[in-house]
């Protein structure tokens, strides 16, 4: 499915294909147990005060980087995700939870071809993280190790098959990255008006976060952000420009621009954005574009202070029924693909009531927001004679 202009909603619990533009959100979260590992591509250390005082700050930041423990998240449809993390367990690797969502832990996302702007693509470009293709945990596997990851990185010139991603963006980001230690999106503070729909909200929070930006505020009254330094207020699409907050924006000289301006920024890299301004706001738009640059090769020393954890290891997650933290392959995670709805607690498959016999390939939701669901939307009766056949 592909939105306008936008990025894609993730199905990844079936082949991902073109025509399917059904806007109906399909997900099952599982989790996989995390394996301590000493032969993942990067190793572990505590030992960051311990390095050199003598190497440059770009020599410091890249070996920050290259010190961080690696954590895979995965693309595709389930059978393969599946077998994805078969791999990554056997090579004593580390998975992140199982979700149509980023996860802030991630540091190599593997996408099957073709690749599409989804949500994990956005954040993991914007992160400055590895874009691995399939084949490199294929090699992997054979080899017995995990290889070097530049051989099997998503990069080419041109666009992807779609042309919504300039397949220059993830060697890009990643680079900068290893240069600077921070992502995209770094100093940013950006303000966000009306509805975001495509992206959604919590798309853009998440990957704003990742990329090292600050979402001031998603939501009126602003007035205490207008002299603080915004550099982008982004407007939803139709807002009109006599809307009394628009008006603020532009008596304070802020640009206007909507969600797609932060997309394409990194997943269009070098592709004008002068479409996606907003209430004739460009002069504004290149000024603070300008900057966002010069920020860019900042070099910060400090990774402590950037993008926290955001605690999705796959391990935290305990059976609202049993407690334990295992069986995280049956482990059912409650709400929809876009986290709309939903609390979020697990549940093993045979601690439901009725006991499952396998994980469902539809959203699950718990008791209780099952109920609340039924409350806002009662089922449709059928009419007699038009039941379905058992």
């Amino acid at each position: 499915m592909k939105l306008k202009n936008s990025i894609e909603i993730e199905k990844e619990n079936k082949p991902i294909g073109d025509g399917d533009r059904n806007t109906s959100q399909r997900k099952q979260q599982t989790g996989k147990s995390a394996i301590a590992s000493n032969r993942a591509p990067v190793t572990t250390t505590k030992n960051f005060a311990k390095i050199d005082a003598d190497l440059t700050p770009v020599e410091k930041a890249s070996n920050i980087l290259k010190t961080e423990p690696a954590w895979f998240i995965l693309s595709g449809h389930k059978l393969q995700r599946k077998e994805f993390q078969q791999v990554i367990k056997r090579l004593k690797g580390r998975s992140c939870r199982d979700s149509h969502h980023w996860s802030y832990q991630a540091t190599h996302f593997i996408v099957p071809d073709p690749i599409r702007r989804t949500e994990k693509f956005f954040a993991a470009a914007a992160a400055g993280r590895w874009i691995l293709k399939t084949d490199y945990l294929t090699a992997s596997s054979q080899a017995g190790k995990f290889l070097a990851e530049e051989p099997y990185e998503w990069h080419k010139n041109g666009l992807s098959e779609d042309g919504a991603i300039n397949l220059e963006a993830p060697r890009k980001w990643r680079l900068l990255r290893e240069r600077t230690g921070h992502g995209a999106f770094y100093g940013m503070r950006i303000i966000i008006y009306g509805e975001c729909i495509a992206p959604p909200l919590d798309t853009l929070k998440r990957v704003v976060k990742a990329g090292d930006g600050t979402i001031l505020a998603t939501s009126p009254p602003y007035t205490r952000f207008l002299k603080s330094g915004v550099d982008f207020a982004i407007v939803s699409p139709g807002m009109p420009r006599v809307d009394l907050w628009v008006q603020e924006f532009l008596r304070h000289e802020i640009p206007c621009v909507v969600p797609d301006y932060l997309v394409e920024y990194v997943c269009k890299p070098g592709y004008s954005l002068e479409r996606h301004v907003q209430y004739n706001t460009h002069a504004w738009a290149e000024k603070s574009f300008a900057n966002l640059i010069n920020r860019s090769e900042e070099i910060v020393e400090d990774l402590a202070n950037l993008t926290p954890p955001d605690n999705q290891d796959i391990n935290d997650l305990n059976c609202e029924v049993c407690g334990s933290h295992e069986r995280g392959e049956v482990m059912l995670i409650c709400g929809n693909e876009s986290g709309s709805i939903g609390c979020g607690v697990g549940t093993h498959i045979d601690c439901c009531d009725p006991p499952l016999t396998e994980v469902p390939e539809e959203d699950w939701f718990c008791p209780k927001c099952r109920g609340s669901i039924n409350r806002i939307n009662p089922p449709k009766r059928t009419k007699k004679g038009n039941s379905l056949k058992k």
